[in-house]
């Protein structure tokens, strides 16, 4: 889900580097910021030299670095750094490994966990093992994964019942019993929830009740989950999410509204449109679009679509009824407003991207209007809206004559501001590829240009909080700066010079990741 969260100003204790700060975190020490400069810049060579420095902790750090790095020109080193008398560089090694290790390293890895004495590495083998297993498609065994399961805790326990939630569909339904029993006996909220995803693929009374129940009496995200696998189960009953459009939970009220637009028909679009008051709400939105693709010649529901986006404030609320319009019926006017939408400079960034998505769905109205909306899209140089048709581009089949197309995105590709519009001048080299029947560009990794200030990162202490104040309260960040040095240098940066002040987080997933900073509020800034 999308929510705007404003950004009302964003301050720390202090942000100018200063004199005498070596202690302040490990990054003073010459050998370790040598490895961070070299995985910074991916020097695998670098970071093989340091595995064999004399310092434990340096070579612990290096063997973790190709964890980030991740290039298989290091595994030779790393293998050799399984042997290193320090059980924490040894872990470190086999956690890297288990980020690139193939189908024979895999077997190596298990080899060498017979011989580990330390038991804490033979831990660190054993997960690595397990990641690598799963990455490559060697686990099939849902036994094995049990024991994996049963044996573990924290997140690897999620890990692996991830895994075990991913199984081939007939895998799974030979051991419906057992799994159902295995969600309702969970304890661990986290790990139930992903339990939960794999209920998608199995049929029953026994499956139906326990989704039912866990809704009503699940944790957070074991609800958020149970839902989302009602929403896609054929006769599930969606009147009974009424209830849930009052829910306190945004997540939930908002899977509630897609079940019940998905499940609308002509003979109840209109008692359940009438189910929540005519107030401007994502929830309001998805229902009217439920409403129109039940009853498309009615041209009621968009109208009172465009009427509630004319209307609302929040940009993030707009979006939500102009994307029901893709639903709408054939109707002239629709295409015509949003395309008034998306080329107007003074619309906010996601009303005029959400406008040019809702336009590249509405295929049979692109059609009847040729390339001109295209064209005059693509002109607008703005590099969201650019990336979003030559995405549309490279995934349709080209046009008879391409030439006009051709044109305006080789002129707007000269004008992009790069690395800034890497994204539109990337998805524009795709577009050209297709539309001229020739084979892609080369992916090219950027090159580095961004290196870390050092006396910036000395001056910055572990734990340094950061208080955000928002519409919707306080959000407290602390830096790990012995963790993520990069990181913390270029968030320290960009608060010290205001760039947070008057931004959003323009993206929610509940329990997993807030993203925020986007200077236009729609991603592509």
């Amino acid at each position: 889900m999308k929510r705007t969260l404003p950004l009302l100003f964003l301050a720390a204790c202090s942000a100018a580097p200063e004199q005498g700060t070596e202690g302040r975190n490990r990054w003073a020490d010459e050998a370790l910021w040598n490895v961070l400069q070299a995985q910074d810049r991916r020097d695998v060579g670098a970071l093989c030299q340091a595995l064999d420095h004399a310092d434990a902790e340096v070579r612990r750090t290096a063997a973790l670095s190709f964890a980030s790095v991740q290039d298989k020109a290091g595994i030779p080193c790393l293998t050799s750094s399984l042997d290193d008398a320090e059980p924490q560089v040894r872990a470190a090694a086999v956690f890297s490994l288990g980020l690139v290790a193939d189908t024979a390293l895999v077997v190596d890895l298990a080899d060498r966990a017979v011989l580990e004495p330390d038991t804490s590495v033979q831990r660190a083998y054993l997960q690595a093992s397990f990641r690598a297993m799963v990455r490559n498609g060697m686990l099939r065994d849902p036994n094995a994964i049990l024991y994996y399961l049963d044996r573990n805790s924290g997140h690897e326990r999620v890990r692996a019942a991830d895994a075990l939630r991913r199984l081939p569909p007939d895998t799974l339904r030979n051991m419906q019993a057992t799994y159902v029993d295995l969600v309702r006996r969970e304890t661990d909220p986290e790990v139930q929830a992903m339990l939960v995803r794999g209920l998608r693929g199995m049929a029953g009374a026994e499956v139906d009740e326990l989704l039912w129940k866990l809704l009503q009496e699940g944790m957070h995200p074991v609800r958020v989950e149970a839902v989302r696998v009602l929403v896609g189960r054929e006769g599930s009953g969606a009147e009974r999410f009424a209830g849930l459009l009052q829910d306190d939970d945004a997540t939930l009220r908002l899977l509630a509204a897609q079940a019940m637009a998905r499940a609308m028909t002509a003979d109840i679009t209109a008692e359940w449109v009438a189910s929540i008051p005519d107030e401007a709400s994502p929830e309001h939105a998805l229902l009217l679009g439920g409403a129109m693709a039940a009853m498309p010649d009615d041209h009621r529901f968009p109208s009172l679509a465009w009427e509630h986006q004319a209307t609302a404030e929040d940009p993030h609320l707009r979006s939500a009824y102009l994307r029901s319009l893709g639903e709408a019926g054939a109707f002239s006017w629709i295409m015509d407003s949003l395309l008034m939408l998306a080329l107007d400079p003074g619309q906010h960034a996601l009303v005029r991207s959400t406008a040019t998505e809702v336009i590249l769905s509405r295929v049979q109205d692109l059609r009847e209007r040729g390339d001109a909306p295209l064209i005059d899209l693509v002109a607008t140089q703005d590099p969201g809206l650019v990336a979003l048709v030559a995405e549309h581009l490279a995934a349709v089949d080209p046009p008879s004559d391409p030439g006009r197309l051709l044109a305006t995105l080789s002129k707007v590709d000269e004008g992009l501001d790069l690395p800034r519009d890497l994204e539109a001048h990337l998805a524009i080299g795709r577009a050209r590829a297709h539309l001229q029947g020739s084979a892609g560009p080369e992916h090219e990794r950027p090159r580095f240009d961004h290196p870390i200030d050092r006396d910036r990162l000395l001056a910055l202490e572990n734990g340094r909080q950061y208080r955000i104040v928002t519409d919707r309260g306080e959000v407290t960040l602390a830096l790990e700066v012995d963790v993520a040095p990069g990181s913390c240098v270029a968030f320290d940066s960009l608060v010290t010079a205001g760039y947070y002040n008057g931004k959003t987080f323009h993206r929610q997933v509940p329990g997993f990741v807030v993203q925020g900073g986007c200077p236009r509020g729609d991603g592509f800034g």
